[in-house]
């Protein structure tokens, strides 16, 4: 049985749970109340199955888990910045250990795929893969300094012009000119849920910029907090996904001429806790 790798994982707690599957297979007696006797916590049987669930972990349990896993040097700064990085509580924090980890990403490259932490690392790589949808670039940044907003420098253009065409999310056409390679960009939600949220970070703060700098015609932000019942939400949630597919219909059957990149946000967020039962 190959042993799992933490650096194959964005998320320390699905890492945790895949170790403890394959260190029980291998050790019956090393089930999850094992785990928390092992980390110290004889009479807290349940404390690595909370969190499992989500349960916050502390400086000193990650050393603790650190010594029960038996990573290395490497491999346990590996862990301590993903845990970091899953239980930041601000945006600041988390976008630090992201970057932390991308380095990371560049020096374990058999285990991860560092063009795929880099291209969830920044809002601009999409819109600029969006961009040559809309016209003719050849690569020339200015002109792509130019149409983006907010506003990107040189230098981040040529870098991630040069990641979307390793990644193969754009190419050259026989004119030399920079083409999207599928209109729909499809992610593996499960393996990349990390990423996308890092990046999902940034495009809820390009909505807070763009309220901030201005009137745009274009612009819509429509927001309501209400108070539904559990169906009720349960339906708007059910709307919701269908209207995700409608905008997907309407991308890919669309048959005029691309002539703008938009960001389109659509979120539910619970602002009281669950009643409990």
């Amino acid at each position: 049985m190959e042993t799992i790798l933490v650096y194959s994982y964005n998320d320390f707690r699905k890492y945790l749970a895949d170790w403890q599957v394959q260190a029980q297979a291998r050790d019956p007696d090393l089930n999850k109340s094992e785990v928390s006797r092992r980390l110290g916590l004889p009479r807290t049987r349940s404390y690595f199955t909370d969190v499992l669930s989500g349960r916050k972990v502390g400086p000193s349990f990650v050393d603790r888990f650190i010594d029960v896993l038996g990573l290395d040097r490497e491999e346990a700064r590996y862990f301590r910045i993903l845990v970091r990085f899953n239980q930041a509580e601000t945006p600041e924090d988390r976008e630090l250990a992201f970057d932390q980890l991308v380095g990371l990403a560049r020096v374990h490259r058999t285990e991860l795929d560092p063009q795929a932490w880099a291209y969830y690392r920044s809002w601009w790589n999409g819109a600029i893969r969006a961009l040559f949808a809309t016209g003719d670039f050849t690569g020339d940044p200015a002109p792509i300094v130019r149409a983006l907003k907010p506003a990107v420098t040189v230098g981040q253009v040529k870098e991630s012009i040069e990641l979307l065409q390793e990644l193969g999310l754009v190419e050259r056409d026989a004119d030399g000119l920079l083409r999207q390679t599928t209109k729909m960009l499809a992610t593996n939600e499960q393996s990349q849920e990390e990423l996308v949220k890092q990046l999902q970070i940034q495009q809820m703060e390009l909505v807070q910029s763009s309220l901030m700098t201005g009137d745009d015609p274009d612009r819509r932000v429509f927001t309501n907090t209400i108070a539904i019942s559990s169906e009720g939400s349960a339906l708007i949630l059910e709307r919701m996904e269908s209207f995700r597919r409608a905008l997907r219909a309407i991308i890919q059957q669309d048959p005029a001429p691309v002539d703008r990149v938009l960001q389109i946000g659509l979120s539910l967020i619970p602002l009281t806790k669950k009643a409990s039962r």
